[in-house]
């Protein structure tokens, strides 16, 4: 992420947001803005974190790594979604990875002017729970339900939380050739089988693939096998 110096492009985003319901004008005062392209990592397992973070923009995907060194995608967050209020609450250091889907505006604020002023604000305490039991609930479910679905299932909702958040886009850049190992590791299958499930979506026009791309030729379908977006 690189931090842009734009008082007025942070201003406008933050007005436009939930913050100043939370926040006095002297913490928003404090906060700062950052611009992350697609693929940049906010924070990864084991990491200590010292500010929270705001995404006002894009999207993000986390997903956790197992004992055994392999990854498994827990869900997908627009905004207004949060990193670090789990951490702020437990001080405990990160326990999944964080990677950015689409170009994305964040601003940060750091632990300490929350420690200092927000230990006991209502607001506040009120929006943090109301967060981390989002998380809670999607968290005892990613693992165990989400796996419970056909790869078929997986894969589309997958694929819909990938695409671009320009109205009416169809077109999903993350299945490059070289990422479907990847992408079937997220998914907790294998190269093989999500390479299988790729050709049937395009025999049966579902889906067209291009040279870094897979196109949805049928948005409807594709709904309708990501049995309501599994993951966001």
């Amino acid at each position: 992420m690189k931090e842009l110096h734009d008082r007025t492009l942070l201003h406008t985003l933050v007005q436009n947001s939930p913050l100043p319901d939370i926040f006095d004008a002297v913490t928003l005062h404090e906060m700062r803005l950052y611009q992350a392209e697609k693929g940049d990592i906010l924070c990864s397992k084991g990491d200590q974190l010292h500010h929270m973070y705001f995404i006002l923009k894009g999207k993000i995907k986390i997903f956790t790594t197992l004992p055994n060194g392999k990854s498994l995608l827990l869900r997908f967050n627009n905004p207004l979604a949060i990193i670090g209020d789990v951490e702020y609450v437990t001080q405990c250091e990160v326990r999944n990875t964080v990677e950015f889907v689409h170009r994305s505006l964040v601003v940060s604020l750091p632990f300490h002017v929350l420690q200092e002023k927000y230990q006991n604000h209502p607001p506040f305490l009120q929006f943090i729970l109301h967060k981390i039991s989002h998380k809670l609930y999607t968290s005892s479910n990613s693992t165990s339900l989400n796996l419970l679905y056909p790869v078929e299932n997986r894969f589309a909702s997958y694929l819909l939380s990938t695409l671009s958040s320009d109205t009416g886009s169809t077109a999903s850049e993350e299945l490059k050739t070289a990422k479907l190992t990847e992408v079937a590791e997220l998914l907790g299958t294998s190269y093989r089988h999500l390479n299988r499930v790729i050709r049937n979506l395009c025999a049966a026009s579902v889906i067209e693939r291009k040279k870094s791309a897979l196109i949805i030729k049928d948005r409807e379908k594709i709904s309708e096998l990501s049995s309501g977006n599994i993951y966001e």
